[in-house]
Formats: structure tokens, sequence, C-alpha cells
């Protein structure tokens, strides 16, 4: 019994870190391009690896309490490692279209659909793939 509910636990826990990126990440770029505070909006956008960290050290607490882990503990480890492969590229999409919309910024370079340059961007995704699992 005690099992399920830790693990229903961390199961919501990974729900409000997603949600808390993403309120990171939006309010990072709606400080720094809509309101000009460039660091501020920069120190929101650092600490969206709060929210991973906030995971990380739940999961591993209650593991090491002694919980059995469960699907939510396996989940919580492919969030976190998703968030690390591909949390930064992420950032840097939505701050270059925010850029761009918002800031002045130029237009964001589309990724090319074929030759050696999508063949590249191709194996680096593979790679972020593969790290992320």
């Amino acid at each position: 019994m005690i099992g399920w509910l830790v693990g229903w636990l961390v199961g919501w826990l990974i729900i409000f870190c997603e949600i808390g990126f993403w309120v990171f990440v939006l309010a990072g770029l709606l400080v720094r391009y809509i309101l000009k505070k460039k660091k501020l909006g920069t120190l929101l956008l650092i600490c969206t690896p709060i929210v991973d960290i906030i995971l990380l050290i739940a999961t591993v607490l209650d593991l090491k309490n002694g919980a059995i882990a469960t699907n939510a503990h396996g989940l919580s480890a492919i969030y976190i490692g998703v968030s690390v492969s591909f949390g930064h590229q992420m950032i840097k999409w939505a701050d270059a279209h925010f850029a761009y919309k918002y800031g002045n910024g130029e237009k964001p370079i589309k990724k090319k659909k074929f030759g050696r340059e999508h063949a590249r961007q191709e194996r680096i995704g593979w790679f972020r793939h593969f790290i992320s699992g």
C-alpha cells in the first residue's frame, strides 16, 4: 500500500517538474524580451535545471529509504535523461523564436531537409536520443 502511494507521489512530482520547467522557460523568455530585463530573464532560464535536481533528489531519497523501484521511478530516470539531453536544445530553440518575434532578433534558421547538414543534424539527434535512454 505504501509503495503504491510513494510511486504515485513520484509520478505527480514528475508532472509538477515538467510544468515547473516550462514555467521557468516561459517566465525567463517573457522577462527577457517583453520586460527587457535580460539579466533576470537569463537567471530564470538558468534555474530550469533546479526542477530536475528536485526530482532527482526526491527519487534518490525515496529509493534510499527503502522504496521498491516502481514504474514512476523509471519514468523519473527517463524524464531526467531526456531533460539533460534535450533541455538546452529546447530552451535555445524557444529563445531564438522569442528573440525573433519580440526582441528584434534574426529569423531562426530552418533545419536543412537534405544533404550533409541534414545528415549531421540527424546523427546529433540520434546521439541525443541514445544518451537520454
